[in-house]
């Protein structure tokens, strides 16, 4: 089972890689907190990545679970959002193989409580090692996420650069 926060699937449904998610895992599962802040609040964005997902909740393999936020949760509404808080409250009560978090306060939050905490990059790499996407494309979607905002250090590039070019 894999529960995915916000940021993976925004950032897939961007670059217009969202079925790598539907490919690699069948299913993905994530809190109304997450699709209230990707779906609801993206359309009245109008943002595109938010019909993708809305497309992927209607073909029925991104579900949505009611959840409401623990205690222990609420007490780092300073550190992380309401989708990470509910995200990882969905967690405990499910026991999740793997989750997909890319803001790095909610993956040690996550990976602190015995988590396996994965993001976009991972997804991306998945996806190449399983010959679903081709290396040239790999590195050409990690620039156009950058390009879309999304935020990666230098050590971090370097790194899924290299590791990229070793397979």
């Amino acid at each position: 089972m894999i529960l995915s926060n916000s940021s993976p699937l925004m950032y897939l449904g961007k670059i217009e890689k969202l079925d790598i998610l539907k490919i690699l895992f069948k299913e993905i599962i994530i809190p109304k907190q997450v699709f209230e802040e990707v779906v609801l609040k993206g359309k009245e964005e109008r943002f595109f990545d938010a019909l993708k997902v809305e497309d992927s909740i209607k073909e029925g393999w991104i579900k949505i679970e009611e959840i409401d936020i623990d205690e222990e949760m609420n007490q780092l509404a300073n550190e992380i959002d309401i989708g990470e808080m509910a995200l990882i409250s969905l967690a405990k009560k499910l026991r999740p193989s793997l989750l997909l978090i890319d803001d790095a306060s909610a993956r040690a939050i996550a990976e602190s409580l015995g988590f396996n905490v994965k993001g976009t990059l991972y997804v991306l790499l998945k996806a190449y090692k399983k010959g679903i996407i081709q290396k040239k494309e790999v590195k050409e979607l990690i620039n156009k996420l950058i390009i879309l905002g999304f935020r990666i250090s230098q050590e971090l590039y370097i790194e899924v650069i290299e590791e990229l070019e070793k397979s």
